[in-house]
């Protein structure tokens, strides 16, 4: 079922498979070729992605539930980690290579760096690093509080970290490594470099997204929200900003003086809580999944309107577009997993 305007483009369902679990997160192959997916309640599935078909297969699990994903940049190696505290290496193949613990915590976040060199993990209080092939690279020492989310910057030299009352950014230079802390009083729920490095951003439990200019330091936040801002992400040209923390996705500009004292775009389409959302990759499309069921295609500063609205058949949960930025697959709570094209009408 989709409601569409007459514009330029629209997203066409292409192909769709179920997993029995939610979906907690998703992640592309960078040939484009397959999909990992986490499920909520432990399963680790790799689906092979053809024009019109998604084949898939559940190739392990973690004890309590899958929490993150990770492919390698230029690989074919993924990594998945869960509650039960570990990290798995899977092949192509969807084969097992290698599991284990960094940390008697749960293993909540993963990232590999943008050559993908390193893989960074946040398990607990604990920052690590290790090769592609898992072996132990450093680990950083213990932060005071749960790290909840990890990001490289885009030359892969800076590491950062969302904590309760600051994000640390770790400098990265061989052997040596060195520490910056953007502190605020309250729970960083994210971290995000603007891909310009211009601007460090992080959403806050205090309802509150704050963003630090990384040549000066200086913290400027943005206020409104109706709670817990959990989702922010940047443009590709790093021109927007997208947070929400409700039904609307709100977008800062960051062209010419940046958007202190502006008012910014918000794009209103779901009629409950969005509950995922990503920008295309060397592109200026947005799509936006709500617990309305709707995912809705977006091209901020061309129309306020979205451009095509499909319904699914559940909470979406999780979007991750294609790295050639041609493909969107979106997950839902009961284990829908789709895959739908942009095309220009």
């Amino acid at each position: 079922m989709a409601a569409r305007q007459s514009l330029a483009f629209a997203l066409e369902p292409r192909a769709s498979a179920t997993v029995d679990d939610f979906i907690a997160d998703l992640a592309w192959a960078p040939a484009g070729d397959a999909l990992a997916i986490a499920g909520g309640e432990g399963k680790v599935a790799l689906a092979k992605v053809a024009a019109d078909s998604l084949t898939l297969d559940v190739v392990g699990e973690h004890l309590l539930g899958t929490l993150a994903l990770a492919w390698q940049p230029r690989g074919k190696t993924f990594a998945s980690s869960g509650q039960d505290g570990s990290i798995g290496l899977w092949g192509p193949d969807g084969k097992l290579v290698r599991r284990w613990k960094p940390a008697p915590a749960a293993t909540q976040a993963l990232t590999f760096s943008p050559d993908g060199e390193l893989l960074a993990s946040a398990a607990g209080k604990i920052v690590s690093l290790w090769t592609p092939s898992g072996e132990p690279v450093h680990a950083f020492a213990p932060a005071a509080a749960t790290a909840v989310g990890l990001a490289f910057d885009k030359p892969g030299t800076d590491l950062g970290v969302a904590l309760n009352g600051e994000v640390a950014v770790h400098r990265i230079q061989k052997t040596r490594y060195e520490t910056r802390r953007y502190k605020w009083p309250a729970a960083c729920l994210t971290v995000n470099f603007s891909g310009n490095g211009r601007f460090l951003a992080s959403g806050m439990a205090d309802g509150t997204l704050h963003f630090w200019n990384r040549s000066t330091g200086k913290d400027s936040q943005m206020r409104g929200y109706d709670g817990r801002v959990e989702l922010v992400g940047w443009s590709d040209n790093s021109k927007y900003l997208a947070s929400s923390a409700g039904n609307d996705v709100v977008l800062w500009d960051f062209s010419g003086k940046g958007p202190e004292g502006t008012k910014p775009v918000v794009l209103s389409a779901h009629t409950e809580r969005v509950g995922a959302f990503a920008w295309q990759p060397g592109g200026d499309h947005f799509v936006s999944g709500g617990r309305d069921w709707r995912v809705a295609l977006w091209r901020p500063g061309k129309t306020p309107r979205p451009l095509d609205v499909h319904l699914q058949d559940s909470d979406v949960t999780a979007v991750r577009w294609s790295p050639d930025g041609k493909r969107v697959a979106v997950g839902e709570r009961k284990g829908g997993v789709t895959v739908f094209e942009l095309v220009a009408r």
